[in-house]
């Protein structure tokens, strides 16, 4: 009979309690169940009978591999493994090895290729004569700061045609060059002469040079000369006698600003108007950059200070005219390749020192001395010599304009034989723009033209407040051997209300300007009419307190006319 399955749980229940109650019982006897059981394991092994030997299946892929045999002591590396390993090691200083190994190799071959070409550079101009087809033409070259420029345009490698205002000049400049510089007649007072040096121009150009070169000069060459750059210095006068410092109120426009207007920029504007054709031609020729540059005075173009107002007029409106003809030459056809650059110079070079020279108040009337005396004097008495700049930093810059900064001082400069000078002047000249300033005082001025107008008018103020103060503070009394300024208005104005005035000597100029004249001729007039009924109002009363609080200390020996 089968046991059920209840007869078989129950069994099983009966052994776990028999069992569980042995080991209750066995517990207090057995202390270490792992210690009797080995114990009995080796009464067994040791007194029992031998255990048959048993064959068990294999696990198939369950089962263990063997452990793997202790590998072999590695062999000593060679050099070249250390080598490898090291070099695995330090990427990046076995990468800087290389470079550095690339650059000192590169650098060698260099020199050696540079100097085969410089050996056959200087081989080469003993074989032939290389011509020089780019012209530049200066305007103005009595100015002091012309003939350095055109000796160094020669040099650079440009042919130079300069105007100068008399023909005794024409020879000494053209002796100081080396065959390469042509001087033609060009008189800015006298307009006359702007079609003559046009035409002796184009003859020019249509010549052979070097011009002390034997045979006939206009045999038609294989070149033609072109064009390449414009400078005018005609817009700086070289002498500032003829405007010396003076109020607005006592300029004759008619004699003083219409003659220094005339030379200093309608002439150059005319001459200008005449190039610009031929500047364009020989642009669209070659496809190379042109450029035409007007140099100012820095003071002047940029804030203008008081009494200078004929050269800050001008001034001004050259720089006008020329920001207009760059924005017409930039929207033009066919002249996007002409620049035309406005160029502030301060002081530069040995140039006279006109602070030295007292301002002269001859031509003024007593009411005028005594409104603008002080001030004047302030001004004068304040103004100091600034410490010139080289000559050879201003002739750099402006052939950097000219040559687009390949052929300044510092475009052939190297670094480990690579050169980095060309990079710099180029982006030196792209930076600059088409307006920038050279010489000592220039970036003042720049800086003061972009300050608020009050705050400049203050700035300017400054000298006469000063000087002002300094007079207040001084003694009431005159020194025994420094005349009163009030007697030297009393005597002039009786000078002038007993003398006649003296005549004006007529300005000749061309009949285009005719009704400029006109109109200027009636301003003056009135000018002039208003002046001597001012003189006459004054002299009655010159010994009033008005004069005399205006009195200004002089050094011994000087007066205030």
């Amino acid at each position: 009979m089968m046991p059920t399955v209840d007869d078989v749980e129950q069994y099983f229940e009966t052994v776990e309690r028999l069992v569980s109650d042995s080991l209750t019982a066995a517990s207090l006897d057995l202390p270490n169940i792992r210690e009797a059981i080995n114990r009995l394991w080796v009464d067994i092994t040791r007194y029992g009978p031998p255990f048959p030997e048993i064959h068990a299946g294999r696990l198939g892929p369950f089962e263990l591999p063997a452990p793997p045999p202790p590998p072999p002591p590695p062999l000593p590396k060679s050099l070249i493994e250390k080598t490898g390993d090291w070099l695995k090691d330090h990427p990046w200083i076995v990468s800087g090895l290389v470079l550095s190994t690339l650059g000192i190799s590169l650098v060698a071959g260099y020199r050696v290729i540079s100097a085969k070409h410089t050996f056959r550079r200087r081989i080469k101009p003993t074989t032939t004569v290389s011509e020089k087809r780019q012209v530049v033409v200066v305007l103005g070259s009595d100015h002091p700061l012309a003939l350095p420029l055109i000796l160094e345009l020669e040099k650079k490698g440009y042919t130079v045609i300069a105007s100068v205002s008399s023909a005794e000049a024409v020879g000494p400049l053209e002796a100081r060059g080396h065959g390469f510089v042509r001087a033609l007649v060009l008189d800015p007072n006298e307009p006359t002469t702007i079609p003559v040096f046009l035409r002796s121009l184009g003859s020019t150009l249509s010549r052979r040079f070097p011009i002390s070169a034997a045979g006939d000069p206009y045999l038609p060459s294989p070149s033609h000369p072109l064009l390449h750059s414009v400078i005018s210095f005609l817009t700086m006068s070289a002498s500032s006698t003829s405007c010396g410092p003076a109020p607005l109120e006592q300029v004759s426009l008619h004699d003083t600003y219409l003659p220094y207007l005339l030379s200093t920029h309608i002439a150059p504007l005319q001459t200008l108007q005449a190039l610009l054709p031929l500047l364009r031609a020989d642009a669209q020729r070659t496809h190379a950059c042109r450029s035409i540059i007007i140099c100012l005075p820095a003071v002047d173009a940029r804030i203008g200070l008081p009494f200078s107002s004929v050269r800050a007029m001008s001034a001004a409106a050259t720089v006008r005219a020329a920001d207009v003809l760059r924005r017409e030459i930039s929207a033009a056809q066919g002249m996007g390749r002409i620049r035309v650059v406005t160029v502030d110079v301060g002081a530069v070079g040995q140039t006279p020192d006109e602070s030295t020279t007292p301002p002269t108040t001859d031509d003024w009337t007593p009411s005028e001395k005594a409104t603008y005396g002080a001030a004047l004097y302030a001004l004068s008495e304040t103004a100091k010599t600034r410490t010139p700049e080289d000559v050879s930093k201003f002739v750099d810059s402006i052939i950097g304009v000219v040559s687009s900064g390949t052929k300044t001082t510092g475009a052939s400069k190297a670094v480990y034989g690579v050169g980095v000078g060309l990079a710099y002047e180029k982006l030196k000249d792209w930076i600059r723009g088409n307006r920038f300033s050279i010489g000592a005082g220039a970036g003042t001025y720049t800086f003061a033209s972009f300050l608020p107008t009050r705050l400049l008018d203050c700035l300017l103020g400054l000298p006469h407040i000063l000087v002002g103060i300094r007079n207040g503070l001084l003694p009431s009394h005159l020194p025994a051997n420094v005349t009163s300024p009030t007697a030297d208005v009393v005597k002039t104005a009786s000078a002038n209300v007993s003398a006649p005035p003296d005549p004006r000597l007529p300005l000749t100029i061309s009949p285009q300007y005719s009704g400029m004249e006109t109109a200027v001729q009636r301003g003056g007039d009135e000018h002039e009419t208003a002046s001597n009924a001012d003189s006459e109002s004054v002299g009655t009363d010159t010994e009033s307190s008005s004069v005399e609080s205006s009195w200004i200390s002089l050094r011994p020996g000087e007066s205030s006319s």
